[in-house]
Formats: C-alpha cells, sequence, structure tokens
C-alpha cells in the first residue's frame, strides 16, 4: 500500500546522503586550503629563531614523545654476531620502554677508534639485513655499505615495517604478522603514537650508542629512504643530537600524502614538512625526492621545499638545507651528493 511512497523516500534520502557526504567532502577541502595559511600564523618566520625550542617542544607533544617513560627498563645490550669485509657486526637491543625492545644492526668499520654514527633507516616492508645487503635484492643501492666505506659507524635499527605478506614477493617475508594503524590508534588513545614510541627508540639507540669509545658523538647523522626518510626528517627534528640528516624519497605536502600512521591531532595547521624540516635547522638537512617517484609525486614536494628552505633563511642559513630533484625513482640516488653533504658536515 506504501511501497511508491518509500521508495519515494528512499531515493529523496539518497539525494540527501549524498549531498551530506560531498559536504564533508568539500569542508576537507576548504580546510586544506586554509591550512597552509594558519600554519604560516603558527609558526611565523619573523620570530622563528627566539620561538624554536618552544615550536620544538609542541612538536614533540603533538607527536606524544614526551609522554613515553622508559622508567624500569632493562640495560641495552650488544652482542658480538660476526664480521664481513666491511665491517664488525653486534645486535643490538636497547629498550623504548620496560616491555619494548628495539633490535638493531651495528656496524663498526674494522679498525674503527674514533667515528662518526650514522643511524641508516630502511623504509616500508623493510629490514636492517635488507638495507645492509645480507638478505635479498633491494631498493637502497647499498646505502649502509656506502656509509661504512666512507669510515662511519652505522645503526640499523628494525622499525615496525616488515614485510610478513607471502604474496608481497619485492621484499622478503618474515612471517610475524602485526597491523601498524591498530597499534597506531591504540597508541593515541593515550596522547602517543608509533611514529612516537620508534624516535623514542632511535633517540635512546643514539644515547647508548653514543657512549661506546669508538663513537665521537659529536658527529651523529641519519639517512633513510621512503619510511626511513620519514624517520629522519621527524627524528632530527626532535633530537638535537643529529647533526645532519638525509632524508630520501619522502618529503612530501602532507595534505595530498597522508598516510594514517603519519597524521596527528590538528597537525595541519600546525606541523608539516616545511615546519619539521624547520626544527632540524640550523643543521644541516639534505632532502631528495625522485622524478619518476611512483609512490610521492614530485610536484608537490618542490612547494613544501620551498617553504622549508625560508625557515633556514630566516635564520641565516639558508646553504644548510639542499632539496635534490633528481632523475629516479622509489630508490635510493646511486651518485653520492647526499652522502657527501652528510660527511661534509662531520669534522
Amino acid at each position: 500500500m506504501y511501497k511508491e511512497l518509500y521508495e519515494s523516500i528512499v531515493r529523496e534520502g539518497d539525494i540527501r546522503r549524498t549531498a551530506y557526504r560531498d559536504g564533508i567532502e568539500a569542508y576537507i577541502d576548504r580546510l586544506k586550503e586554509e591550512s597552509l595559511s594558519n600554519r604560516g600564523s603558527f609558526m611565523p618566520m619573523v620570530d622563528f629563531s627566539d620561538k624554536l625550542e618552544e615550536y620544538r617542544a609542541k612538536y614533540i607533544a603533538m607527536l606524544g614523545i614526551d609522554k613515553i617513560s622508559c622508567d624500569g627498563a632493562p640495560s641495552p645490550s650488544l652482542e658480538l654476531i660476526g664480521k664481513d669485509d666491511d665491517a664488525i657486526i653486534h645486535r643490538a637491543v636497547i629498550y623504548i620502554t620496560k616491555e619494548i625492545p628495539l633490535y638493531g644492526l651495528l656496524f663498526v668499520p674494522h679498525g674503527a677508534q674514533r667515528t662518526p654514527l650514522v643511524i641508516a633507516q630502511h623504509g616500508g616492508s623493510g629490514t636492517p639485513e635488507l638495507c645492509s645487503d645480507m638478505n635479498g635484492e633491494n631498493k637502497y643501492n647499498h646505502m649502509v655499505r656506502r656509509l661504512i666505506k666512507r669510515g662511519a659507524t652505522v645503526f640499523a635499527p628494525q622499525i615496525l615495517k616488515w614485510n610478513f605478506r607471502e604474496d608481497r614477493t619485492t621484499h622478503p617475508c618474515h612471517p610475524i604478522p602485526y597491523d601498524r594503524n591498530d597499534i597506531d590508534k591504540d597508541l593515541k588513545h593515550f596522547g602517543m603514537s608509533v611514529t612516537a614510541l620508534e624516535i623514542k627508540g632511535i633517540m635512546n639507540a643514539i644515547s647508548f650508542i653514543s657512549t661506546l669509545p669508538f663513537i665521537d658523538k659529536e658527529n651523529i647523522g641519519m639517512m633513510g629512504i621512503s619510511y626511513g626518510g620519514y624517520f629522519t626528517l621527524h627524528t632530527m627534528a626532535a633530537d638535537k643530537r643529529i647533526k645532519v640528516g638525509f632524508s630520501n624519497a619522502c618529503f612530501n605536502d602532507r595534505n595530498i600524502y597522508s598516510l594514517y600512521d603519519w597524521t596527528y591531532f590538528n597537525s595541519a595547521n600546525t606541523f608539516h614538512d616545511a615546519q619539521i624540516a624547520a626544527l632540524c635547522a640550523p643543521r644541516r638537512l639534505y632532502v631528495a625526492v625522485g622524478k619518476e617517484d611512483e609512490t610521492f609525486g614530485y610536484k608537490s614536494a618542490v612547494s613544501e621545499a620551498e617553504y622549508a628552505r625560508k625557515y633556514f633563511e630566516a635564520l641565516g642559513y639558508a646553504e644548510n638545507f639542499v632539496f635534490n630533484l633528481w632523475d629516479g625513482g622509489h630508490t635510493m640516488p646511486l651518485t653520492d651528493e647526499g652522502i657527501d653533504f652528510i660527511f661534509s658536515t662531520f669534522k
């Protein structure tokens, strides 16, 4: 009896539902358009130098690094596991909290007496073994080995990004499943994030490795690709002990490339990549983006890099920010400009 009436109501409801969805999307688009101006108002260049540490504290609080406690954590450990032509290899375990053991490989050049330390961070679906040429072909182009051959002690930590899917044939499989986004969601209930957790782990690793007698703690750098480039940028912004960074295949406009675990409360109005890069100033930062990168389009990275450069200019250190738009894809460049940048910083 009421079939036509009900069908009409449902059709009209679908029109309203469509308008509701479209309205939400339009609202988000407007927020994105306004966010660039909002970030500029939040962190203006005119008084950037005077408030740099204040901004760093706000950034650390946004991620939740300051909420992670190491109280009661076991002492770090270092186990000699072998050597090859390039280095003596140790397995390091450094606790983030009393429950979380961060694992990594430490490569010490033969005959090392006093060397710089470089954190070499793998990317998505990666491992320390993969980025150090121990476990199959990879996109790192001998990143770890190139650093060792230049005389650096290299620490390659494992973050929660190894490949556990057998159908992903481009990376070796490690059948230890996890859900990174679920873990990030759970941590955000407590004002933290998986990024904060892993940055804290890298910072704890620097604290421990810096005490080793063959490390020059005044010369610490970090480099990585993709997720490794993301962590290079974000860890350097938080930890002033990192003197130089090389962030590759990551830097971009986060309103366009906004992964779940790269998203934080109100970050679009406060800290996107340009502002995070600014927190690395006046220390030296090298950013590389490939024109053929199939994961993050390069065009939106260019304007973000120009924005970052202005912060370095405001401090009087324009030369300390280098943006290299190179003819390559989502890989570590084969040329040495970025690695040269790192080692030219060390004294």
